[in-house]
């Protein structure tokens, strides 16, 4: 095109001056014109396709991100904990075995039972909750990126009532969980107790009663066990929604990452 043009230019400047010399010199300016405006078109072209390109890349590494911290690969340049569907789980699990303990010990209260060494162990996780938090730095990065670039709008709204709704929700069981324990559980337990254990996961901590006769006759303490257990349920009850809803975007999650993928 560009040889057109020059072999132009050499015709006219060569001719004499005459109106249909005019005329070409008219049609060659506006050629020339023509010319750079498609040139123009064509560098913004590829400019366009190469930002998309990137944006793509970028958006397919939030996708993996968040099947990632789900999954338990590597996220951030660092492994991940055994994975968040691993870990919700675990707690999960943890604080249906400290209602059972809960239930437990009411009910062999209720059925006058002696005192035995086990109840040690129940005691301990009777009292011991535990906080499943979840780690949202993935989720964090997507939402400052805008959450519209999810093509799926259901894996979108799941991953909104997941992080924000339901783990806020949880937060503020946790904060009146913390107040009710502070206040009112650990208070008691210290004068019943020998020991008071109410963190960490660990199988071999227990809680012998000072004097089980006594404990086990006393309405105060069996009151703190309805109302733990009562709590229990509320908890593990929004607990287990939001596990049911990971395991949802992490199904929704693979198929988008594949339907960009393919």
């Amino acid at each position: 095109m560009a040889k057109l043009f020059n072999n132009i230019r050499k015709q006219l400047v060569s001719e004499k001056p005459s109106v249909s010399r005019t005329s070409n010199y008219l049609k060659y300016a506006v050629g020339e014109i023509v010319l750079v405006v498609i040139g123009i078109l064509i560098a913004l072209q590829i400019n366009n396709w190469n930002e998309q390109r990137k944006l793509k890349k970028v958006e397919l590494n939030l996708l993996y991100e968040l099947n990632d911290v789900l999954e338990g690969g590597t996220f951030d340049g660092r492994l991940n904990l055994g994975g968040e569907l691993t870990f919700q789980k675990l707690q999960l699990d943890r604080n249906k075995k400290s209602l059972a303990s809960c239930e437990y010990i009411l009910k062999h209260f209720e059925a006058n039972l002696p005192y035995n060494d086990s109840l040690k162990y129940y005691f301990a996780n009777a009292h011991t909750r535990y906080i499943a938090l979840v780690r949202d730095q993935a989720y964090q990065n997507a939402k400052n990126y805008g959450l519209s670039f999810i093509k799926n709008d259901t894996l979108r709204a799941e991953l909104m009532r997941t992080y924000e709704t339901n783990t806020d929700w949880l937060l503020e069981l946790n904060r009146r969980n913390n107040l009710y324990e502070n206040n009112t559980v650990i208070p008691l337990l210290t004068r019943l107790f020998e020991n008071v254990r109410m963190v960490d996961y660990n199988e071999d901590e227990f809680m012998i009663p000072l004097a089980y006769g006594a404990l086990k006759s006393n309405m105060e303490y069996r009151t703190i066990l309805k109302t733990t257990i009562s709590k229990r349920k509320e908890y593990i009850q929004y607990e287990e929604r939001r596990y049911r809803r990971m395991l949802k975007i992490h199904e929704l999650l693979k198929k988008e990452i594949a339907s960009r993928t393919d």
